[in-house]
């Protein structure tokens, strides 16, 4: 995927997004950080064609987002967005069965295929055993699951989430990550995601695109961007980068 020369505002006119160039590279998992209202998740909006920029364009596999009709993209780009609602009473397997309808009609019965990328999606997310459940039994981690897997019967090659982790504990938030980490090494997806915890960001990601006031501040290899003065710059916090064998690089707040 390619942004070419973005800019977005909402109807309040602020500018939210400002001349933002950048890519997401096939195979890997690029994570978007910055503080609040940075333009992370408007950013994500935008590349996933929810909102549409008054200059530029996303260019997905060579071909403007905007080209796509919507089943197209359906079938080429998943999304789990920040917020997600669905009947209280709805079971696990009905609400993943969502996912195959840009390849069937609304009324159409499920296909041998739509099953079978059903049962992949709920395996692939550690939740085929709770398929009858309703969604509503189960816990916040679980309930992120679903919506994955949701996406994941999609069938498609990019998947973008925005804020996966928000709300749930620190357990399920790495149970998340894991599952991320999962999908890009075992099943080749592309991954592009914003998340807010800088730490997380450095294990799970192979690029990091740092943002403040709705511009890239910088871009590249975790190992090689993270430094005091870019987390100063962006966040207004003074960190310790370290660096260690067994636990790679992380940073530790020092004040502000």
């Amino acid at each position: 995927m390619e942004i070419k020369n973005i800019t977005f505002a909402y109807q309040d006119k602020i500018t939210r997004l400002h001349n933002i160039d950048t890519d997401i590279k096939k195979g890997e998992i690029t994570t978007i950080i910055g503080p609040n209202g940075s333009g992370k998740s408007t950013l994500l909006s935008v590349m996933t064609n929810n909102n549409q920029p008054q200059q530029g364009k996303i260019l997905l596999e060579g071909k403007g987002i905007n080209e796509y009709k919507p089943k197209e993209l359906a079938q080429t780009l998943g999304v789990v967005h920040q917020q997600n609602s669905a009947p209280s009473d709805m079971t696990v397997e009905k609400l993943v069965e969502y996912g195959r309808l840009p390849y069937k009609g609304t009324f159409s019965p499920l296909s041998e295929k739509d099953q079978e990328m059903i049962d992949w999606a709920l395996h692939a997310t550690g939740i085929y055993e709770k398929r009858d459940m309703p969604i509503d039994t189960l816990s916040g981690g679980q309930q992120q699951r679903v919506w994955i897997a949701m996406v994941l019967a999609q069938d498609t090659p990019y998947l973008f989430l925005d804020e996966p982790t928000s709300n749930l504990d620190i357990y399920f938030q790495y149970e998340i990550l894991e599952l991320v980490k999962k999908l890009n090494e075992e099943h080749n997806l592309t991954i592009g995601m914003v998340l807010h915890d800088i730490n997380q960001a450095i294990q799970y990601s192979d690029t990091i695109i740092a943002m403040k006031q709705g511009e890239i501040i910088q871009k590249g290899n975790p190992k090689e961007i993270i430094t005091e003065r870019l987390i100063y710059d962006v966040y207004g916090v003074h960190v310790v980068v370290k660096r260690d064998d067994s636990l790679g690089t992380y940073i530790v707040p020092t004040g502000i």
